[in-house]
């Protein structure tokens, strides 16, 4: 697959698309100063970790503060909040930081949903181990989905995927500019957020596909070893975005 006729429509390919350009392929140095599917690998389950280690730390914060005090801890939520999205940008220009900024994200991401998912096990015990756990069922899918070529990311597969979520963000961006108002654009309950839901979380599981070719690409392409923990923070980033949702279809099926 060459690199350099891809769209960069997707940041990841956009980053690659600039290291391939600038980055020595030749000689055994290079090579082993590149990144591979097992390096990657390992990467991602550290980062997954982390984020399960801090979130479960979190969660179970969550739920004392909730019960002594009745009140949620802003704090854990705002403050991991605003490092992670700067870690997250970092991350995303530099990704020769993401060694640093991959770790710091995970952990911040951890802290918030941690928080969140705290508030959900208050009101629904027992979804979050749901979520959990649907959130891997999910990623294996798609894994194996991906391995056996059964879904082919293509140029227009990518282009599909990735106008989706661009247009997801630009409605999440256009509910919160409602919520400022004391309105809501999205519904939170009855069958259209269900099904709202359910194509939101279709969506995010495309983007995994993505994720797993992007891994692929980086390596065939011999690109720096940094980009193990690049395509890490970048392969999190979805997971985390599958778990939101399927946390999100379930408590509207509890209601």
């Amino acid at each position: 697959m060459n690199l350099t006729n891809m769209r960069s429509t997707n940041p990841a390919i956009g980053v690659m698309n600039r290291a391939a350009g600038t980055f020595n392929f030749g000689g055994e140095g290079a090579q082993a100063n590149a990144a591979t599917v097992s390096g990657t690998t390992t990467k991602s389950l550290i980062l997954i970790a982390l984020t399960m280690v801090i979130g479960w730390l979190s969660m179970a914060y969550t739920i004392s503060s909730v019960y002594e005090t009745q009140t949620l801890p802003m704090g854990l939520v705002y403050g991991p909040m605003i490092v992670g999205l700067i870690a997250a940008v970092v991350t995303c220009f530099k990704p020769q930081y993401s060694p640093i900024t991959a770790p710091l994200y995970a952990v911040c991401e951890g802290a918030c949903l941690g928080a969140l998912s705290g508030v959900f096990e208050f009101k629904y015990p027992g979804i979050v181990s749901t979520a959990v756990m649907s959130t891997f069922v999910v990623v294996m899918v798609m894994l194996a989905l991906w391995k056996f070529h059964i879904i082919v990311p293509t140029q227009r597969f990518r282009s599909v995927v990735m106008s989706a979520t661009l247009a997801v963000c630009l409605l999440y961006l256009l509910d919160m500019v409602f919520h400022m108002f004391g309105s809501a654009l999205l519904p939170t309950t009855g069958a259209l957020a269900v099904g709202i839901s359910l194509i939101v979380c279709l969506i995010a599981s495309m983007n995994l596909i993505l994720d797993f070719d992007n891994i692929q690409t980086s390596v065939e392409q011999g690109l720096p070893k940094y980009f193990e923990y690049f395509n890490a923070f970048s392969l999190l980033v979805t997971i985390c975005w599958l778990y939101i949702q399927i946390l999100q279809l379930l408590s509207q099926r509890e209601n």
